[in-house]
């Protein structure tokens, strides 16, 4: 029997920590991001480094194949299912390895002609193996929703990603920095992980008995390699139509805006997942906590892309400098997916959580399907008036076809109608409208000071504004936020 009020109450807790460490890192990938770029990497280097490091979650779950998961939603625990879990994790990894050095990388590196793309990726290979060594006692610390040990051990990591990425660049390894911070955090997690949870396997490889397991953790993980094959194949349709000039401020476009809103949901999807499992027998309580959750993830995310929409040219020119800002128009644009993917972001947990991973799997195999052909028939129709927006704007066209699908599944699987489901979210929406206003207006008044100045009016501006209505139209207020965060009534 599932108990709501205590399971509220650890997701609270397990935002507020989660939050404070996904701040930290955010912070620090932001502030490795601006000082690499503006001092050491080229748009053409950053470029050649996208059309490789966006690939990386690809393989770093095809690695895994979902058993980590299938390891939080199961039940049915035994210390042979585990091992077997591992040894299966283990033997995936080093065949991967072994395919992307021999054939995949090469083989991508020559169809952009930029040999160092093999060379980068056939680096990382080394992280898919070394994994292993902390993801199943990983698993079973979310499993138990122990998020201040794993929020404190991924804080350290990225730390370590840090130095080592920053260091590296510094030292002239230029875009290689971009393997070495990884590696570094890698070693992070591995240490951190087995001091708050140590776990050794065991010698047992139990097929059968962890087949259901195996299939829980293959179509979830289908799910979210189809996933994120077509939120990277557009670096790679970039990179053959326009070249690797174009790729660089296509990436860092992404950067400044899709990337926070997959970074700032992933706040709440640490969470959300195993709070989810946990309350798939409790329809009202899951219902409650899906809007919760879901009003959390906008409240963030359209604040941070309204401020990014007005102050776009101001905040590329005071952080990364003056040759990155053709990037500003493919900001804008990407802003536009930025609100849909606010939402979208949350309902794929509560499928899996619900146990129904075959739905999320449905959604992206659509989108692998509507993305990917809109890229290209972007690029080829539009791509020669537009350039590198020609892709950005084909992530207007077709996101749409496949979120709406994504939407309809998560509501019918709630009972939930898109009236109510829409009225619950529509004023988070107005008052991002309202604050953007206002960082408008403000901006306009600020005109004449340098950018830094003004990129700073703009976004206080916005705060206030923010703040202001988010209080007076929809009662959320710092207060509120506190007892939320406390489970008080």
């Amino acid at each position: 029997m599932s108990d709501p009020p205590r399971i509220r109450a650890d997701v609270n807790r397990g935002l507020a920590w989660i939050g404070l460490a996904a701040g930290w890192v955010s912070a620090l990938d932001i502030l490795a991001n601006v000082i690499i770029l503006a001092l050491w990497v080229s748009p053409r280097e950053y470029g050649v480094a996208a059309l490789a490091i966006t690939l990386y979650p690809v393989l770093d779950l095809a690695a895994d194949l979902g058993l980590a998961s299938a390891v939080i939603q199961r039940d049915d625990h035994t210390d042979d299912k585990i091992a077997t879990v591992f040894w299966l994790n283990l033997a995936m990894s080093v065949a991967l390895f072994a395919a992307l050095g021999l054939a995949g990388a090469p083989a991508l590196a020559a169809l952009h002609g930029e040999p160092m793309v093999a060379s980068l990726l056939t680096a990382y290979g080394v992280k898919l193996v070394w994994q292993n060594t902390y993801q199943i006692p990983k698993a079973l610390m979310r499993r138990q929703l122990r998020f201040k040990e794993v929020a404190g051990v991924r804080a350290i990591a990225n730390v370590l990603e840090f130095a080592a990425k920053v260091g590296f660049a510094a030292a002239g390894a230029g875009i290689w920095c971009f393997v070495a911070g990884p590696l570094a955090r890698e070693v992070g997690w591995a240490v951190g992980i087995q001091w708050c949870e140590p776990w050794r396997p065991r010698l047992a490889l139990r097929l059968r008995a962890a087949a259901g397991w195996a299939w829980f953790g293959v179509r979830a993980s289908a799910s979210q390699i189809l996933f994120h094959i077509y939120t990277n194949l557009d670096y790679q349709v970039v990179g053959y139509w326009f070249g690797p000039i174009a790729t660089g401020y296509y990436r860092l476009a992404y950067d400044v805006v899709l990337e926070p809103c997959r970074i700032l949901a992933h706040i709440v999807n640490q969470v959300a997942f195993p709070a989810y499992a946990r309350l798939r027998r409790d329809r009202p309580a899951l219902v409650a906590q899906f809007l919760s959750l879901t009003r959390l993830n906008l409240v963030v995310v359209l604040g941070f892309l309204a401020a990014v929409v007005v102050a776009a040219d101001d905040l590329i020119g005071a952080l990364w400098g003056a040759r990155w800002l053709p990037a500003v128009p493919g900001v804008r644009v990407l802003a536009i997916v930025g609100a849909l993917r606010a939402i979208s972001f949350v309902i794929p947990p509560l499928l899996e959580g619900m146990g129904y991973p075959g739905r999320s799997l449905l959604y992206n195999a659509i989108a692998s399907v509507v993305l990917p052909a809109a890229f290209a028939a972007g690029a080829a129709w539009f791509g020669d008036d537009l350039g590198y927006l020609s892709v950005a704007w084909a992530w207007v066209a077709g996101y749409p076809v496949a979120f709406a699908v994504l939407a309809a599944m998560a509501l019918a699987a709630l009972d939930l109608s898109a009236a109510v489901y829409a009225r619950k979210i529509a004023g988070v929406f107005a008052c991002a409208a309202a604050a953007m206003g206002a960082a408008a207006a403000a901006r306009w008044l600020a005109g004449p000071l340098p950018p830094a100045a003004r990129l700073a009016a703009t976004v206080v501006a916005l705060l206030v504004a923010y703040a202001g209505a988010l209080a007076a139209w929809q009662g959320i207020t710092p207060k509120s936020v506190a007892a939320a965060l406390r489970d008080a009534p």
